[in-house]
């Protein structure tokens, strides 16, 4: 069994956008699976269509979604060695891309693999059967919590020491946590925070923190890429952590 969870993000024609929720996948023998969670979409609501993309402008449908009030999920099926009846197997996907009604240019994406340009590509045609009801797509919703980043350099709370850095400076720690650079988690929040952190605690321990906020659903995307604890940036109280309060996830370097 392969297991993997991707963001999608909202494109504005071929400008990214922000992020506009996850696609969790499960690959497991004969059947596979994929769950399209979409939120930050503001108010609008609509149908849209979900492509399996295999190479530039060639895609597969998986089937219909419907966005409400920005929020939307839904899970596919299908057979591994050949999805849809199409010869293709699911592990040649190199992403997803969803066509939004009635949205001008926007649509929603999700690289699995570095060929960015091929699941971008043009825009898709559409079936004819969607409705002509016109909701535009607001501008994605920011981060809550963004005001509260930690701005100076360096942070002393009289315990632990925090300093702020920039995701270039990941090299000059040791050679075995290099790997890091290619965590989606850890890209995902220094494109939306434009920063990470160091913290260092007492007994001389290291940690890398991920700008981000404490709620449910980032707290499961967080496990799942290594970042298992979380820390507010101001405080807070314990009944408030899980509600959107901002801050930042470690993981021991």
């Amino acid at each position: 069994m392969k297991r993997f969870v991707t963001y999608l993000y909202l494109y504005d024609g071929r400008i990214k956008g922000n992020n506009a929720g996850f696609i969790k996948v499960e690959i497991n023998g004969e059947k596979s699976a994929f769950l399209v969670q979409i939120k930050n979409l503001g108010k609008y609501s609509g149908k849209g269509r979900v492509y399996l993309i295999y190479e530039a402008e060639a895609a597969i449908e998986a089937g219909e979604l419907t966005v409400k009030n920005g929020e939307a999920r839904e899970i596919y099926n299908v057979d591994t060695e050949n999805v849809k009846d199409s010869g293709k197997t699911f592990l040649q996907v190199l992403g997803v891309k969803i066509e939004l009604e009635n949205a001008d240019e926007k649509f929603l994406a999700s690289c699995w693999t570095d060929n960015t340009a091929a699941v971008i590509g043009k825009p898709l045609k559409v079936q004819a059967d969607l409705s002509n009801k016109k909701n535009p797509v607001s501008a994605p919703k920011p981060e809550p919590g963004c005001q509260k980043e930690i701005h100076s350099q360096n942070v002393d709370d009289g315990q632990d020491k925090i300093r702020r850095i920039d995701i270039s400076e990941l090299r000059t720690l040791p050679a075995k946590n290099w790997y890091i650079v290619n965590n989606s988690f850890l890209i995902h929040g220094y494109a939306n925070y434009k920063h990470l952190v160091i913290k260092t605690d007492t007994d001389g321990r290291q940690y890398l923190g991920v700008p981000g906020v404490s709620e449910p659903q980032e707290r499961m995307l967080a496990g799942i890429f290594g970042f298992t604890e979380f820390e507010p940036a101001a405080p807070a109280n314990a009944a408030d952590v899980d509600s959107g309060v901002f801050g930042y996830w470690f993981c021991q370097l």
